[in-house]
């Protein structure tokens, strides 16, 4: 399905979309199939990318990459999902941590880690989420003592995409629990060589097998004390605009998602003549694949519109959540829908349509909860009432 607001992206980012359509065509969807069945990090598809000058497209292009605007990204990640659910969480966690690093880096932490991130000369994860702590950020436990010229680092992290591949790591500790979000401090962890830091093994996931999602431990690690990104205590109102760009790329997985099962759909029931007229069950079939593709379409022009909101500042956490909280559940209920109109064929693996089933789920739970997402609209819907009534 080429969505029509696709057209709004590609004029600002023909090259680029061009150019991925190829590597789509040429590794990511070929590999698709086997990277969820064996469960392999998709190497392949992530360094096709990156040779081809799209990795992290969102970065400027004196860090390496290419400045593209939000709905360019956007779009260009709902495509790589709607092929390879695995690839595309893999290559926007590339995005998820050279953002941070950008938005809060030294000079010298900028040159080091985001041009190697963009070019997939080294692999990133971002370290927020833990076992106890989940959604409520202030209450993390993750601790950063400093010690002399050093930083020692003891707690855990859970649900860490990449972060058994990770060269560098992106970490939210807090420097005093009892200062609650006050106390939060982002870091870079390189990972190479580190005492007292393990990743476990990749967790057996229902969907995404191939982009490998671990828990982190951090035993006494010492850091050097110039890995803090940006100030003490600046970690949370960092996280806040990062999540920003984190909950637009759940979302167009959700679009991606969606679009990829309908095609395959689609393809299905044309090439078995179920659309045609001289099928009685045609005209049903019909009417849910436009009920369909409207509702794809509808989520794609939600998610440019929200995207260039980003884009153009101000306060859009009301309306980023809105687009996650409704694309990622479009991703699942579309993929469902798909599978009951192919009937007793809906599981078969070659179709497809599982898949994205399988691999949209997910995005409902990660970067915030849909649930989370709901609260912070209804935060946002209070607001504007009261400012209106005022």
């Amino acid at each position: 399905m080429k969505l029509p607001t696709d057209s709004h992206a590609e004029r600002r980012g023909a090259d680029e979309l061009t150019r991925l359509s190829q590597v789509i065509a040429d590794t990511i969807e070929p590999e698709a199939t086997r990277v969820d069945r064996e469960g392999n990090f998709p190497w392949k598809g992530l360094r096709a990318l990156a040779d081809a000058d799209l990795g992290c497209l969102l970065i400027p292009e004196a860090l390496g990459g290419q400045g593209t605007a939000t709905a360019v990204y956007a779009t260009a990640l709902a495509r790589v999902a709607a092929a390879c659910g695995s690839t595309s969480t893999v290559y926007m966690t590339q995005l998820h941590c050279a953002h941070p690093i950008q938005l809060a880096g030294r000079p010298e932490q900028c040159e080091r880690w985001i041009p190697p991130l963009c070019a997939a000369g080294a692999v990133g994860a971002i370290a927020l989420t833990e076992p106890e702590a989940g959604s409520d950020v202030a209450s993390m436990r993750t601790t950063a003592r400093l010690d002399g010229d050093a930083y020692r680092i003891n707690g855990s992290k859970i649900f860490i995409s990449n972060g058994d591949v990770a060269d560098v790591i992106v970490l939210f500790a807090t420097v005093d629990p009892t200062l609650g979000r006050d106390g939060i401090t982002a870091f870079l962890v390189e990972t190479q060589g580190l005492a007292g830091f393990e990743a476990g093994k990749p967790m057996k996931k229902l969907g995404q097998k191939g982009a490998s999602t671990v828990s982190l431990s951090f035993d006494d690690c010492r850091i050097p004390r110039d890995a803090v990104l940006g100030e003490m205590g600046t970690g949370y109102p960092l996280l806040l605009k990062s999540v920003l760009k984190s909950r637009i790329s759940a979302a167009a997985q959700g679009v991606g998602f969606a679009t990829g099962a309908f095609d395959a759909t689609l393809r299905y029931c044309t090439e078995r003549d179920l659309l045609s007229a001289r099928n009685r069950a045609a005209q049903d079939i019909q009417f849910e694949l436009v009920a369909l593709h409207a509702e794809v379409v509808a989520a794609g022009t939600m998610l440019q519109t929200v995207s260039d909101l980003v884009d153009a500042g101000g306060e859009p956490t009301a309306a980023v959540s809105m687009a996650k909280l409704h694309c990622t559940a479009l991703g699942v209920r579309v993929s469902a829908r798909c599978m009951e109109i192919l009937g007793e064929d809906g599981d078969r693996i070659d179709l497809g349509v599982e898949r994205r089933l399988r691999d949209a789920k997910i995005t409902e739970i990660y970067d915030g909860t849909n649930q989370v997402q709901s609260m912070l609209v209804a935060r946002g819907l209070r607001q504007a009432a009261v400012i209106d009534n005022t």
